[in-house]
Protein backbone atom coordinates (compact mmCIF):
# COMPACT_ATOMS: atom_id res chain seq x y z
CA UNK A 1 0.00 0.00 0.00
CA UNK A 2 2.62 2.49 0.83
CA UNK A 3 3.82 1.73 -2.73
CA UNK A 4 0.77 2.24 -4.57
CA UNK A 5 0.60 5.87 -2.01
CA UNK A 6 4.11 6.78 -3.62
CA UNK A 7 3.18 6.04 -7.03
CA UNK A 8 -0.13 8.40 -7.09
CA UNK A 9 1.67 11.15 -5.33
CA UNK A 10 4.11 10.88 -7.79
CA UNK A 11 2.10 10.95 -10.74
CA UNK A 12 -0.10 13.82 -9.26
CA UNK A 13 3.55 15.63 -8.93
CA UNK A 14 4.84 15.44 -11.85
CA UNK A 15 1.20 15.95 -13.81
CA UNK A 16 0.92 19.12 -12.00
CA UNK A 17 4.16 20.83 -12.80
CA UNK A 18 4.41 19.54 -16.43
CA UNK A 19 1.03 21.83 -16.25
CA UNK A 20 2.41 24.65 -15.48
CA UNK A 21 5.54 24.57 -17.15
CA UNK A 22 3.15 24.17 -20.38
CA UNK A 23 1.30 27.25 -19.12
CA UNK A 24 4.62 29.07 -18.63
CA UNK A 25 5.87 27.93 -22.39
CA UNK A 26 3.09 30.36 -23.59
CA UNK A 27 3.38 33.86 -23.01
CA UNK A 28 -0.22 34.98 -23.57
CA UNK A 29 -0.92 32.61 -20.68
CA UNK A 30 1.98 33.72 -17.89
CA UNK A 31 -1.13 35.01 -16.04
CA UNK A 32 -2.35 32.21 -15.04
CA UNK A 33 0.85 30.04 -15.44
CA UNK A 34 2.18 32.25 -12.36
CA UNK A 35 -0.87 30.64 -9.74
CA UNK A 36 -0.82 27.72 -11.33
CA UNK A 37 3.04 27.05 -10.68
CA UNK A 38 2.00 28.19 -7.43
CA UNK A 39 -0.22 25.94 -6.51
CA UNK A 40 1.45 23.12 -7.91
CA UNK A 41 5.02 23.72 -5.80
CA UNK A 42 2.22 24.14 -2.87
CA UNK A 43 0.64 21.21 -4.16
CA UNK A 44 3.98 19.06 -4.40
CA UNK A 45 5.29 20.16 -0.94
CA UNK A 46 1.87 19.21 0.77
CA UNK A 47 2.27 15.63 -0.83
CA UNK A 48 5.68 14.95 0.22
CA UNK A 49 5.30 16.19 3.69
CA UNK A 50 2.13 14.28 4.33
CA UNK A 51 3.17 11.23 2.73
CA UNK A 52 3.99 7.89 5.39
CA UNK A 53 7.81 7.87 5.84
CA UNK A 54 8.47 11.48 5.65
CA UNK A 55 10.08 11.02 9.35
CA UNK A 56 12.69 9.21 7.14
CA UNK A 57 13.84 12.17 5.24
CA UNK A 58 16.15 14.38 6.27
CA UNK A 59 15.29 16.90 8.97
CA UNK A 60 17.02 20.01 6.79
CA UNK A 61 13.63 19.24 4.08
CA UNK A 62 11.24 19.58 6.97
CA UNK A 63 10.83 23.60 6.91
CA UNK A 64 10.99 23.79 3.40
CA UNK A 65 7.95 21.29 2.83
CA UNK A 66 6.55 22.52 5.96
CA UNK A 67 6.53 26.08 4.42
CA UNK A 68 5.39 24.87 0.92
CA UNK A 69 2.51 23.18 2.46
CA UNK A 70 1.11 26.09 4.50
CA UNK A 71 1.41 28.66 1.20
CA UNK A 72 -1.19 25.90 -0.10
CA UNK A 73 -4.32 27.32 0.06
CA UNK A 74 -3.34 30.79 -0.37
CA UNK A 75 -1.87 29.71 -3.90
CA UNK A 76 -5.31 27.62 -4.66
CA UNK A 77 -7.34 30.52 -3.77
CA UNK A 78 -4.65 32.85 -5.86
CA UNK A 79 -5.30 30.62 -8.85
CA UNK A 80 -9.03 30.70 -8.67
CA UNK A 81 -9.68 34.25 -7.86
CA UNK A 82 -7.46 34.47 -11.13
CA UNK A 83 -9.55 32.64 -13.78
CA UNK A 84 -13.16 32.78 -12.50
CA UNK A 85 -13.39 36.30 -10.49
CA UNK A 86 -12.65 39.23 -13.62
CA UNK A 87 -12.45 42.29 -11.43
CA UNK A 88 -9.32 42.84 -9.72
CA UNK A 89 -10.62 44.15 -6.83
CA UNK A 90 -12.84 41.30 -5.95
CA UNK A 91 -9.52 38.95 -5.74
CA UNK A 92 -8.11 40.48 -2.78
CA UNK A 93 -10.81 39.67 -0.21
CA UNK A 94 -10.22 36.11 -0.90
CA UNK A 95 -7.08 36.64 -0.73
CA UNK A 96 -6.88 38.21 2.57
CA UNK A 97 -9.08 35.22 3.90
CA UNK A 98 -6.19 32.69 2.49
CA UNK A 99 -3.14 34.60 3.64
CA UNK A 100 -4.97 34.77 7.49
CA UNK A 101 -5.19 30.88 7.39
CA UNK A 102 -1.28 31.38 6.39
CA UNK A 103 -0.87 33.44 9.52
CA UNK A 104 -2.45 31.23 11.68
CA UNK A 105 -0.94 28.25 10.52
CA UNK A 106 2.47 30.06 11.23
CA UNK A 107 1.49 30.63 14.08
CA UNK A 108 0.23 27.66 14.96
CA UNK A 109 3.65 26.12 15.19
CA UNK A 110 4.46 28.29 17.73
CA UNK A 111 1.26 27.82 19.64
CA UNK A 112 -0.61 24.50 18.76
CA UNK A 113 -3.98 25.38 20.03
CA UNK A 114 -4.37 27.68 17.12
CA UNK A 115 -4.33 25.16 14.98
CA UNK A 116 -7.96 24.31 15.22
CA UNK A 117 -8.81 27.98 14.26
CA UNK A 118 -6.54 27.49 11.21
CA UNK A 119 -8.35 24.59 10.25
CA UNK A 120 -11.77 26.01 10.89
CA UNK A 121 -10.53 29.03 9.10
CA UNK A 122 -9.57 27.22 5.84
CA UNK A 123 -13.02 24.96 5.85
CA UNK A 124 -14.90 27.86 6.01
CA UNK A 125 -12.48 29.33 2.75
CA UNK A 126 -13.13 26.37 1.10
CA UNK A 127 -16.74 25.96 1.67
CA UNK A 128 -17.13 29.88 0.45
CA UNK A 129 -15.20 28.98 -2.85
CA UNK A 130 -17.79 26.03 -3.50
CA UNK A 131 -20.25 28.98 -2.88
CA UNK A 132 -18.56 30.76 -5.25
CA UNK A 133 -18.52 28.24 -8.23
CA UNK A 134 -22.10 27.17 -7.73
CA UNK A 135 -23.91 30.81 -7.30
CA UNK A 136 -21.76 32.41 -10.09
CA UNK A 137 -21.70 30.18 -13.19
CA UNK A 138 -24.66 31.90 -14.74
CA UNK A 139 -23.40 35.19 -15.22
CA UNK A 140 -20.24 33.59 -16.35
CA UNK A 141 -20.48 34.51 -20.47
CA UNK A 142 -17.56 32.60 -21.26
CA UNK A 143 -18.79 28.77 -22.04
CA UNK A 144 -15.63 26.95 -21.96
CA UNK A 145 -15.31 28.35 -18.33
CA UNK A 146 -18.67 28.63 -17.40
CA UNK A 147 -19.20 24.83 -17.77
CA UNK A 148 -15.73 23.62 -16.23
CA UNK A 149 -16.16 26.42 -13.58
CA UNK A 150 -18.76 24.47 -10.89
CA UNK A 151 -17.23 20.94 -11.43
CA UNK A 152 -13.88 22.11 -11.04
CA UNK A 153 -14.65 24.03 -8.14
CA UNK A 154 -17.00 21.68 -5.84
CA UNK A 155 -14.22 19.12 -6.32
CA UNK A 156 -11.30 21.35 -5.22
CA UNK A 157 -13.41 22.92 -2.44
CA UNK A 158 -14.42 19.41 -1.39
CA UNK A 159 -11.32 18.29 -1.35
CA UNK A 160 -9.75 20.77 0.31
CA UNK A 161 -12.77 20.27 3.18
CA UNK A 162 -11.74 17.14 3.10
CA UNK A 163 -7.66 17.53 3.53
CA UNK A 164 -8.13 20.12 6.07
CA UNK A 165 -10.21 17.51 8.11
CA UNK A 166 -8.06 14.68 7.79
CA UNK A 167 -5.64 16.97 8.99
CA UNK A 168 -7.21 18.28 11.88
CA UNK A 169 -7.90 14.51 12.86
CA UNK A 170 -4.57 13.29 12.65
CA UNK A 171 -3.46 15.48 15.01
CA UNK A 172 -5.47 13.54 17.86
CA UNK A 173 -4.88 9.86 16.50
CA UNK A 174 -3.28 7.83 13.85
CA UNK A 175 -4.88 7.68 10.60
CA UNK A 176 -5.22 3.81 8.49
CA UNK A 177 -2.77 3.33 6.08
CA UNK A 178 -5.56 3.44 3.11
CA UNK A 179 -6.38 7.27 4.16
CA UNK A 180 -3.06 7.89 2.11
CA UNK A 181 -3.22 6.76 -1.03
CA UNK A 182 -6.74 8.00 -1.03
CA UNK A 183 -5.74 11.23 -0.33
CA UNK A 184 -3.04 10.74 -3.16
CA UNK A 185 -5.91 9.28 -5.54
CA UNK A 186 -7.68 12.71 -4.81
CA UNK A 187 -4.97 15.00 -5.82
CA UNK A 188 -4.05 12.76 -9.15
CA UNK A 189 -7.51 12.77 -10.35
CA UNK A 190 -7.93 16.43 -10.03
CA UNK A 191 -4.46 17.13 -11.58
CA UNK A 192 -5.54 14.94 -14.40
CA UNK A 193 -8.69 17.12 -14.88
CA UNK A 194 -7.42 20.60 -14.61
CA UNK A 195 -4.72 19.64 -17.03
CA UNK A 196 -7.04 18.66 -19.73
CA UNK A 197 -9.06 21.99 -19.39
CA UNK A 198 -6.29 24.57 -19.23
CA UNK A 199 -4.52 23.06 -21.80
CA UNK A 200 -7.20 22.80 -23.83
CA UNK A 201 -6.46 25.10 -26.83
CA UNK A 202 -9.91 26.79 -27.02
CA UNK A 203 -9.68 27.38 -23.01
CA UNK A 204 -10.05 31.18 -22.38
CA UNK A 205 -8.57 31.58 -19.19
CA UNK A 206 -7.15 35.45 -19.54
CA UNK A 207 -9.17 38.55 -18.40
CA UNK A 208 -9.29 39.98 -21.68
CA UNK A 209 -11.58 43.23 -22.61
CA UNK A 210 -11.22 42.72 -26.29
CA UNK A 211 -13.53 40.59 -28.13
CA UNK A 212 -12.10 37.04 -28.99
CA UNK A 213 -11.99 36.27 -32.93
CA UNK A 214 -14.44 33.69 -33.72
CA UNK A 215 -14.59 31.23 -37.01
CA UNK A 216 -16.86 33.61 -38.89
CA UNK A 217 -19.25 32.37 -41.77
CA UNK A 218 -21.83 34.57 -43.79
CA UNK A 219 -25.03 32.69 -41.90
CA UNK A 220 -23.00 33.36 -38.73
CA UNK A 221 -22.38 36.54 -39.34
CA UNK A 222 -26.14 37.74 -40.04
CA UNK A 223 -27.26 35.63 -37.45
CA UNK A 224 -24.92 37.54 -34.62
CA UNK A 225 -26.21 40.86 -36.22
CA UNK A 226 -29.70 40.61 -35.92
CA UNK A 227 -28.96 39.50 -32.60
CA UNK A 228 -27.18 42.41 -32.03
CA UNK A 229 -29.89 44.18 -33.50
CA UNK A 230 -32.60 43.33 -31.31
CA UNK A 231 -30.47 43.52 -28.03
CA UNK A 232 -29.55 46.99 -29.09
CA UNK A 233 -33.09 48.07 -28.99
CA UNK A 234 -34.16 46.23 -26.07
CA UNK A 235 -30.95 48.25 -24.39
CA UNK A 236 -32.59 50.96 -25.98
CA UNK A 237 -35.54 50.32 -24.80
CA UNK A 238 -34.65 50.82 -20.90
CA UNK A 239 -34.66 46.92 -19.98
CA UNK A 240 -31.35 47.10 -18.53
CA UNK A 241 -32.86 49.42 -15.33
CA UNK A 242 -35.22 45.59 -14.75
CA UNK A 243 -34.11 44.72 -11.19
CA UNK A 244 -32.76 41.56 -10.88
CA UNK A 245 -32.80 41.37 -15.00
CA UNK A 246 -30.89 37.87 -16.17
CA UNK A 247 -29.41 36.79 -19.74
CA UNK A 248 -32.42 34.35 -19.46
CA UNK A 249 -34.91 36.76 -18.65
CA UNK A 250 -33.48 39.16 -21.47
CA UNK A 251 -32.91 36.54 -23.75
CA UNK A 252 -36.60 35.46 -23.73
CA UNK A 253 -37.94 38.93 -24.06
CA UNK A 254 -35.74 39.66 -27.51
CA UNK A 255 -36.63 35.86 -28.42
CA UNK A 256 -32.90 35.19 -28.86
CA UNK A 257 -31.62 31.01 -26.81
CA UNK A 258 -29.60 31.78 -23.91
CA UNK A 259 -26.69 29.98 -25.32
CA UNK A 260 -26.75 32.12 -28.27
CA UNK A 261 -26.89 35.37 -26.66
CA UNK A 262 -24.35 34.78 -23.90
CA UNK A 263 -22.06 33.68 -26.97
CA UNK A 264 -22.61 37.45 -28.95
CA UNK A 265 -21.98 39.09 -25.84
CA UNK A 266 -19.13 37.75 -25.03
CA UNK A 267 -17.13 37.17 -28.41
CA UNK A 268 -19.29 40.20 -30.21
CA UNK A 269 -19.15 42.85 -27.82
CA UNK A 270 -16.31 41.71 -25.70
CA UNK A 271 -18.11 41.12 -21.98
CA UNK A 272 -17.25 37.76 -19.75
CA UNK A 273 -19.67 38.18 -17.15
CA UNK A 274 -23.28 39.27 -17.43
CA UNK A 275 -23.97 41.94 -14.51
CA UNK A 276 -21.09 43.82 -15.97
CA UNK A 277 -22.72 44.11 -19.22
CA UNK A 278 -25.87 45.53 -17.61
CA UNK A 279 -23.98 47.79 -15.35
CA UNK A 280 -22.21 49.18 -18.30
CA UNK A 281 -25.16 50.32 -18.94
CA UNK A 282 -26.34 51.22 -15.31
CA UNK A 283 -23.19 53.32 -14.76
CA UNK A 284 -23.10 55.29 -17.88
CA UNK A 285 -26.99 56.61 -17.68
CA UNK A 286 -25.96 57.40 -13.62
CA UNK A 287 -22.83 59.09 -15.34
CA UNK A 288 -25.00 61.72 -17.35
CA UNK A 289 -26.86 62.61 -14.53
CA UNK A 290 -24.36 62.83 -12.09
CA UNK A 291 -22.54 64.91 -14.63
CA UNK A 292 -25.82 66.93 -15.03
CA UNK A 293 -26.06 70.49 -13.12
CA UNK A 294 -30.11 70.72 -13.58
CA UNK A 295 -29.83 67.16 -11.24
CA UNK A 296 -27.56 68.89 -8.83
CA UNK A 297 -30.03 68.28 -6.50
CA UNK A 298 -31.04 64.67 -6.61
CA UNK A 299 -29.50 62.31 -4.25
CA UNK A 300 -26.95 60.03 -5.07
CA UNK A 301 -29.51 57.30 -3.97
CA UNK A 302 -31.92 58.70 -6.34
CA UNK A 303 -30.20 58.36 -9.27
CA UNK A 304 -28.84 54.58 -7.96
CA UNK A 305 -32.32 53.97 -8.46
CA UNK A 306 -33.42 55.30 -10.98
CA UNK A 307 -30.21 53.72 -12.72
CA UNK A 308 -31.51 50.53 -12.04
CA UNK A 309 -29.70 49.39 -8.95
CA UNK A 310 -31.97 48.07 -5.83
CA UNK A 311 -29.31 49.99 -3.40
CA UNK A 312 -26.40 51.97 -2.92
CA UNK A 313 -23.55 49.69 -1.62
CA UNK A 314 -23.98 47.57 -4.79
CA UNK A 315 -24.45 51.07 -6.89
CA UNK A 316 -20.96 52.40 -5.70
CA UNK A 317 -19.00 49.52 -6.25
CA UNK A 318 -20.23 49.33 -9.76
CA UNK A 319 -19.42 52.37 -10.26
CA UNK A 320 -16.22 52.55 -8.42
CA UNK A 321 -14.77 49.68 -10.69
CA UNK A 322 -15.88 51.42 -13.94
CA UNK A 323 -15.13 55.14 -13.50
CA UNK A 324 -11.81 54.50 -10.47
CA UNK A 325 -14.06 56.88 -8.55
CA UNK A 326 -16.78 57.23 -6.08
CA UNK A 327 -20.19 58.60 -7.48
CA UNK A 328 -19.81 61.49 -5.04
CA UNK A 329 -16.47 62.26 -6.14
CA UNK A 330 -17.09 61.85 -10.09
CA UNK A 331 -20.23 65.11 -9.64
CA UNK A 332 -17.89 66.98 -7.59
CA UNK A 333 -15.31 66.67 -10.09
CA UNK A 334 -17.70 66.89 -13.58
CA UNK A 335 -19.78 70.06 -11.70
CA UNK A 336 -16.19 72.03 -10.45
CA UNK A 337 -15.19 71.61 -13.99
CA UNK A 338 -18.25 73.28 -15.24
CA UNK A 339 -18.45 76.04 -13.21
CA UNK A 340 -14.98 77.05 -13.90
CA UNK A 341 -15.78 76.96 -17.64
CA UNK A 342 -13.56 80.10 -19.04
CA UNK A 343 -15.85 82.61 -20.14
CA UNK A 344 -16.34 82.65 -24.02
CA UNK A 345 -14.20 85.71 -26.27
CA UNK A 346 -17.18 87.08 -27.40
CA UNK A 347 -19.21 87.45 -24.04
CA UNK A 348 -19.00 91.09 -22.91
CA UNK A 349 -19.49 91.27 -18.85
CA UNK A 350 -21.60 94.32 -17.72
CA UNK A 351 -21.51 95.44 -14.42
CA UNK A 352 -24.76 96.27 -12.18
CA UNK A 353 -24.13 99.52 -13.05
CA UNK A 354 -24.40 99.80 -16.41
CA UNK A 355 -27.30 97.08 -16.96
CA UNK A 356 -30.13 99.74 -18.19
CA UNK A 357 -32.59 100.37 -15.85
CA UNK A 358 -36.24 99.74 -16.41
CA UNK A 359 -38.13 102.73 -17.45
Amino acid sequence: MIYADMFLRGAAIALGLLCAVALMARPEMRRVGWPVTALMLTKASYLIGSAPGIADLPDGWRPLLTGGAILLPLAFSWLVVEIFLDAPQDRWPWLGVAGAGVALSLASLVWPPLDIARGLLLLGLYVSLLWLGLTTARNDLVEHRRRFRPGFLAAMALLGVAVTSVELVKAQIDLPLFIYPLQAAAFLALSFAFALWVLNPSADLCCETAPRPVPETRRKAAIDAAVIDDLNAAMAGGIWKREGLTIAALGAEIGVPEHRLRAVINQRLGFRNFPTFINSYRIKSAQAALADPAQARRTILEIAYASGFASLGPFNKAFRDRTGESPSEYRARLLDSAQSAPVPENHIAISKSERPRPV
